[in-house]
């Protein structure tokens, strides 16, 4: 492949054109929505074929949120988050989807083929490739308006998990008239409800706890502290989707009652922005006879989010 520099990538015709596109140095934050060089887990892009791409992604020996989950493997949740930088930067530089446009997630997937694949390396970053396609492309008039990534990743060759990906975008001013009321919104500092015991749900610091407790069986509040600078490291007019899908593995391992396992699987549908203004309540039941556990998030009498975590004991 023909190498070429960031400027170029953002500035070619992408698919369709002469030649392939390829990232092969630090990505700038802004093309996946970061603000923090740290929390930039994708490397390099390459083109294999029309709507396939090829991701170079490097995990961090340590990381301030997405930490190894035990000294043991990295946090599949990591490998959930590059799924999302890696489609991001598809969407930027693959499919030259402008930079004011605003991504909605609709639903994510993954599965974990053997967690030996997710491996720490003694303090080392690991890198591993991602293999995404394009599937699904819609759009609206002459512009993109979503689709849904297929993600394959590998380690040294060998096939470590699969992921999928759906999600739509819309314009600044189509997202204004979609937001209305809630456009400016801002997250709130979390009032009254202290957050679940942090070693109870696999955490170190408090303020990586996403729940707090609330009446009833296996029922918690969602609660993101404002001053979390990985889950806000840019402004946010909603919860944004790594703080539920946290707050999801979180009420999971309370469920479980196994604050030392990861989640090796799962699914989850996002069906509305969960807004700062109202408690949201996030519930988790396990399955009789599995390691799934069922999640649900409701605002009001409206369910915002659901789907299911697979747990292995770490």
């Amino acid at each position: 492949m023909t190498t070429m520099t960031i400027g170029q990538a953002e500035s070619s015709q992408g698919l369709g054109s002469a030649e392939p596109l390829l990232v092969k140095q630090t990505v700038p934050p802004r093309l996946i929505r970061r603000i923090n060089s740290s929390d930039v887990f994708v490397t390099q892009l390459g083109i294999v074929a029309e709507d396939v791409f090829e991701v170079g992604v490097r995990w961090p020996g340590s990381h301030s949120f997405y930490a190894p989950a035990t000294p043991r493997w990295h946090d599949p949740l990591l490998f959930l988050e590059s799924v999302r930088e890696a489609g991001v930067l598809i969407a930027h530089a693959g499919y030259h989807i402008p930079m004011e446009f605003k991504f909605l997630t609709n639903q994510k997937w993954f599965h974990v083929d053997d967690p030996e694949g997710l491996r720490t390396n003694g303090g080392d970053p690991v890198d591993v490739t991602m293999r995404v396609t394009a599937k699904d492309i819609r759009r609206r008039a002459k512009s993109f308006a979503g689709m849904l990534f297929d993600v394959e990743c590998y380690r040294d060759g060998s096939r470590i998990g699969t992921a999928a990906y759906r999600w739509s975008c819309v314009s600044s001013a189509g997202y204004a008239r979609l937001r209305g009321q809630y456009r400016d919104a801002l997250p709130e500092v979390p009032a009254g409800a202290a957050p679940v015991d942090h070693e109870l749900v696999g955490r170190c610091a408090s303020i990586d706890v996403m729940l707090a407790d609330a009446p009833g069986e296996n029922t918690w509040l969602l609660r993101v502290d404002p001053a979390h600078n990985v889950i806000y490291d840019h402004p946010m007019d909603h919860v944004p989707g790594n703080a539920i899908i946290e707050a999801g593995r979180q009420a999971a391992l309370l469920a479980s009652g196994m604050p030392e396992a990861i989640p090796v699987g799962g699914e989850l549908d996002f069906h509305h922005y969960i807004e700062f203004d109202q408690p949201c309540t996030v519930t988790a039941h396990p399955v009789p006879g599995t390691n799934t556990i069922r999640l649900a998030f409701d605002q009001g009498d409206v369910r915002m989010a659901d789907g299911s975590l697979d747990l292995c004991n770490g």
